[in-house]
C-alpha cells in the first residue's frame, strides 16, 4: 500500500540539508491580533502534562505506563527528532487460519525500523473489522456473527510516520451461529440483559428496535451487541451518560444511540476501565460529548463510528488524560457539529511525564466545528492532543472555528502527519511547550495561518521540532510561523501557494534551519522573513544564528 503523505516527506527528508501569540507590547506580529488571542485553557477538568526535553536528536516515543512505577508499565522508547528516511512498516499475519468459528482471538505481527507502530488493523473483505493500537497486536471477534462462507482476511500496519504497510489476504472460512443472548424486544428478558451487561461477563445482542434507557451500565467482560443502526438505544428521562462502562474487555458494537437532548453524553468510561472498544455506532442527540473518559483508564477506542454534535457543546471524544491514563484512541470515525471539539485527548498542565501517553487519531473525518458565540482560542478545535508521543494521522479536517490540529500542554514526540485541513484560522497549533515534534507531509488550505508555533513565556516553550514536506495553500497571514524563542526547530521542504504574508516567519526565534523552501504565486518579497520581538518581560528577542538557505520564489506550483 502507497505510504501516502509520509512517502512525500520522506523524499523530501532525503534530499534537504540535515541541518498563537498572546499579545504583548511592542511586538510586531504577522498575524492579526483576532486570530492570535489565547487565555490559557485551564477551564477543563484535567490532569496534567508535561515531557521532559531529552538530549540531542532523540524523543520520548513515549510511555507505556500510567503512573511511575505501575505494575506492567513498559520502558520509555526514544525515536530520532529527525526521522531518516527508510522503509515503512513491515506486517503480517499470524493466525488462526482456516475455519473460524465462535470467539476467536485474530494476531498479527508488526514493526517498524524507524518508527513505532502506531496501529494494525485487521480487514475482511477489505472492511475493517478492529484496529489494535499497541502490541501484542490482536483483535477478538466472534466468527459466527460474520457472514458466513469463504473470506479474504488481511492486516494493515501504521507507524508514526505515516507509513502504511499491509498483508496480502489470506482465505478463511466463518461459520457458526452467534454468541450471547439474544433479545428481540424491550420487555422482562431485556430487563434482565440489562442486569447482566451491570454484573459483568455477559454477552447480549439487540434485535432491531428501540430500546429505551435510563443510564445502561456495563460491568467487565461485558459485551453489547447490535444488529445495526436499527437497534436504537434510546434516553429516557435525563441520564448523565446513556451508557455507563466501568471495568474491562467492554465491547459495544453496531448500534445507534440516541440521546434526544435528554443525555449529557452517549458513552461514559469511568475510572479503572481498560481495553474498551466501542465500534460502528452512531451517536446523536447528546447535550454536550459523544464520547466521554476519564479517571485510570488505559486503551480505549472508538473505531468505525459516526458521532452527530448538532450543535452540542461539547467534543465528539473527550478524552481526559492523567498520570493514569494512556493509549487512548479514535479511528476511522466521523465527527460534526460540536461547539467545542472534534476530538480532544485534554492534558493541559506541565511537570506530568508518564500522563496521557500514545494517543492515537487515525484516518477521522472532522467538519463543523464550531461556536458562534465565542472565538477565544480555547475551543473549536477539531483535533487537540496533550499527551506525550501522540500520533494524528491520516485525519481530514475542515470548517472549524478556530484551529484545525492543536498541541496542548506539554506535548512531546508528538507526529502530525498526512492531514488535510482546510477552512480554519490556524491549520496546525503547536501549543506553548511542544517540543521535538515531527509536523510533516500536511496540506492546509484557506487558513490565516497554515503552521504556527506558539512564543515562549512562563520558562516555557517550544522548540526542536521538525516542519518538512507540509503544502500550504491560500495562507491570508503566513504560511508557517515561528514565535519568540522557537528555537533550534527544522522547516525543510515545506511549499506555500498563493499567500497573502511572508511564506515563513522568524519572530525573535533562533538557532533555527531553514532549507530547501518554496513559495508560489503569492506576494512578492523573501520566502523567509527575519523580525524581533520582545519576550513578556519586555526584553528584545531577535533572531539569530538562524541557518537560512536554498529557499526560493518559484514558478511553478507543483511540489519541487
Amino acid at each position: 500500500m502507497a505510504e501516502r503523505g509520509a512517502a512525500r516527506w520522506r523524499r523530501i527528508c532525503a534530499a534537504v540539508d540535515n541541518g498563537k501569540q498572546t499579545p504583548r507590547r511592542h511586538t510586531r506580529p504577522i498575524i492579526p491580533a483576532p486570530a492570535v488571542i489565547r487565555r490559557r485553557p485551564r477551564g477543563l477538568l484535567v490532569s496534567g502534562a508535561l515531557l521532559v526535553v531529552l538530549a540531542a536528536l532523540v524523543v520520548t516515543a513515549l510511555i507505556d505506563g500510567g503512573a511511575h512505577g505501575e505494575p506492567g508499565a513498559r520502558p520509555l522508547a526514544l525515536a530520532p527528532a529527525m526521522p531518516h528516511p527508510g522503509p515503512g512498516p513491515e506486517v503480517r499475519y499470524a493466525g488462526p487460519h482456516g475455519s473460524l468459528a465462535g470467539p476467536v482471538l485474530l494476531r498479527a505481527r508488526a514493526h517498524s525500523a524507524g518508527a513505532r507502530i502506531v496501529a494494525v488493523t485487521f480487514r475482511l473483505d477489505g472492511r475493517p473489522l478492529g484496529t489494535d493500537t499497541a502490541p501484542p497486536y490482536t483483535l477478538d471477534v466472534d466468527a459466527g456473527a460474520l457472514p458466513p462462507g469463504r473470506h479474504r482476511l488481511g492486516v494493515e500496519a501504521v507507524d508514526r510516520l505515516g507509513g502504511r504497510a499491509s498483508t496480502r489476504p489470506v482465505h478463511v472460512t466463518t461459520r457458526g451461529a452467534p454468541s450471547g443472548t439474544l433479545v428481540r424486544a424491550p420487555g422482562p428478558a431485556f430487563d434482565a440483559a440489562l442486569a447482566a451487561l451491570a454484573r459483568g461477563g455477559a454477552t447480549v445482542r439487540l434485535g432491531p428496535g428501540v430500546f429505551t434507557v435510563g443510564e445502561l451500565r456495563l460491568g467487565s467482560g461485558s459485551r453489547l451487541i447490535g444488529s445495526g443502526r436499527r437497534t436504537v438505544l434510546a434516553a429516557a428521562g435525563r441520564p448523565w451518560a446513556l451508557v455507563l462502562i466501568r471495568g474491562h474487555g467492554v465491547r459495544v458494537d453496531d448500534l445507534t444511540l440516541e440521546g434526544a437532548g435528554r443525555t449529557g453524553r452517549a458513552v461514559a468510561v469511568a475510572g479503572g476501565s481498560a481495553g474498551v472498544r466501542l465500534r460502528k455506532l452512531e451517536i446523536a442527540g447528546v447535550r454536550e460529548h459523544g464520547v466521554e473518559a476519564w479517571g485510570a483508564h488505559t486503551d480505549v477506542s472508538v473505531q468505525d463510528s459516526v458521532i452527530s454534535g448538532l450543535g452540542a457543546s461539547g467534543a465528539g471524544v473527550f478524552d481526559v488524560g492523567s498520570d493514569r491514563s494512556r493509549d487512548s484512541s479514535v479511528v476511522r470515525t466521523r465527527i460534526r457539529g460540536f461547539r467545542g471539539f472534534g476530538i480532544d485527548f485534554v492534558q493541559t498542565r506541565y511537570g506530568r511525564p508518564w500522563a496521557a501517553s500514545r494517543a492515537l487519531a487515525l484516518d477521522n473525518r472532522i467538519s463543523d466545528i464550531q461556536n458562534p458565540a465565542t472565538a477565544t482560542g480555547t475551543s473549536e478545535g477539531g483535533i487537540w492532543s496533550g499527551g506525550g508521543a501522540a500520533a494524528i494521522i491520516g485525519n481530514r479536517i475542515a470548517d472549524t472555528g478556530w484551529d484545525g490540529i492543536e498541541t496542548v500542554g506539554s506535548s512531546l514526540g508528538v507526529s502530525i502527519v498526512d492531514n488535510d485541513i482546510e477552512r480554519t484560522r490556524v491549520g496546525i497549533y503547536l501549543e506553548h511547550e511542544t517540543n521535538r515534534s515531527l509536523v510533516a507531509g500536511n496540506t492546509i488550505t484557506d487558513a490565516m495561518t497554515g503552521i504556527n508555533s506558539e512564543w515562549r513565556y512562563g520558562g516555557r516553550g517550544s522548540s526542536r521540532n521538525t516542519l518538512v514536506g507540509n503544502r500550504i495553500v491560500g495562507p491570508s497571514e503566513a504560511g508557517l510561523f515561528i514565535d519568540v524563542a522557537g528555537d533550534h526547530d527544522r522547516l525543510s521542504g515545506n511549499l506555500v501557494v498563493r499567500g497573502g504574508g511572508p511564506p515563513i516567519v522568524l519572530q525573535g526565534a533562533s538557532d533555527n534551519v531553514v532549507t530547501g523552501n518554496h513559495a508560489c504565486a503569492g506576494r512578492a518579497g523573501p520566502v523567509v522573513v527575519l523580525q524581533s520581538a520582545h519576550y513578556g518581560d519586555g526584553s528584545p528577542a531577535n533572531s539569530l544564528r538562524n541557518r537560512v538557505a536554498g529557499n526560493a520564489n518559484v514558478a511553478s506550483c507543483t511540489r519541487p
